[in-house]
């Protein structure tokens, strides 16, 4: 699209897209997941849990806007399916990558500022605020650089963490302050499920993550990356297993397991294995 058509209802449109909607209301299934364990744990102040979600919403959002700034490169070459790929709005011409970097400063600084209020006023517990400033920070050191673990192979653990155990540790702390290790033990399947998922991810866009240089573990490991990935399921399906009953209710587990024939697709190992370019895109 020529920039000079380029108007506010596209702009609009371009930070919608940015945003991608098909994505973000995971990271409110992640934070209901830290609900149920806290309202597991005792009373919940439901006020907290607005505004702790709010906050961990907007987080979410700055780390989208940042992977989009920063994956503009391979997104153009990628396909884009709503989960994968980017959401295309900058090669479509709907945004721009100075758009993306600015909209993720500004939703930065907004949930910093949220966060500093919310911390400082008691409106949530000071573990939360922690938690809400490492997950923010670790959104960026995920995309962009100096650290961009996204393009050096630590992408997939960090937004395994990120997603699995940050987002339902903010819930947790938003209830009862900070959480205790038996709470980490049991989202230690959530880590690995989103472990999972994101190396599937990948996988679809190794093709062009490999032509800008992106090491992701499937640009570095090709097919045999599906080890990762069945490596990473049995331990999803495993853990409940392993903690049922003194860590897991068994009906926890149970329902865990109900999930398997819908998780247990692997990325295709039939294709031809990808090999990075010699010379790496320098960031």
């Amino acid at each position: 699209m020529p920039a000079q058509t380029i108007s506010l209802p596209y702009t609009l449109y371009g930070l919608w897209l940015m945003s991608r909607p098909l994505i973000l209301p995971s990271g409110a299934l992640a934070y209901a997941v830290g609900v149920a364990l806290a309202f597991a744990a005792g009373p919940i102040d439901w006020s907290r849990q607005a505004i702790g979600l709010t906050l961990t919403m907007l987080a979410n959002l700055a780390a989208h806007y940042a992977d989009e700034y920063a994956d503009a490169d391979t997104d153009a070459l990628a396909n884009h399916t709503g989960v994968s790929g980017g959401s295309g709005a900058i090669a479509a011409g709907y945004a721009s990558r100075p758009l993306a970097l600015w909209a993720a400063l500004v939703v930065s600084g907004i949930t910093l500022l949220g966060g500093a209020w919310a911390t400082l006023s008691g409106a949530i517990p000071f573990a939360a605020g922690v938690i809400l400033l490492i997950g923010l920070l670790g959104g960026w050191a995920y995309s962009l650089p100096p650290i961009a673990l996204e393009r050096r192979g630590w992408g997939e653990l960090a937004n395994a963490f990120l997603g699995g155990l940050l987002m339902p540790l903010m819930a947790y702390a938003c209830a009862h302050g900070l959480p205790p290790l038996r709470v980490y033990a049991q989202l230690a399947p959530v880590v690995a499920a989103a472990l999972v998922c994101i190396i599937g991810v990948h996988w679809a866009d190794r093709h062009a993550d490999a032509q800008v240089g992106k090491y992701t573990l499937a640009v570095m490991y090709g097919k045999q990356v599906r080890w990762w990935w069945w490596f990473s399921l049995a331990l999803a399906y495993g853990l409940p297993v392993a903690l049922a009953g003194w860590v897991l209710p068994n009906e926890v587990t149970i329902a865990c397991l109900l999930t398997l024939p819908v998780a247990s697709t692997p990325p295709s190992a039939s294709l031809a294995p990808i090999r990075p370019p010699s010379a790496q895109r320098r960031w």
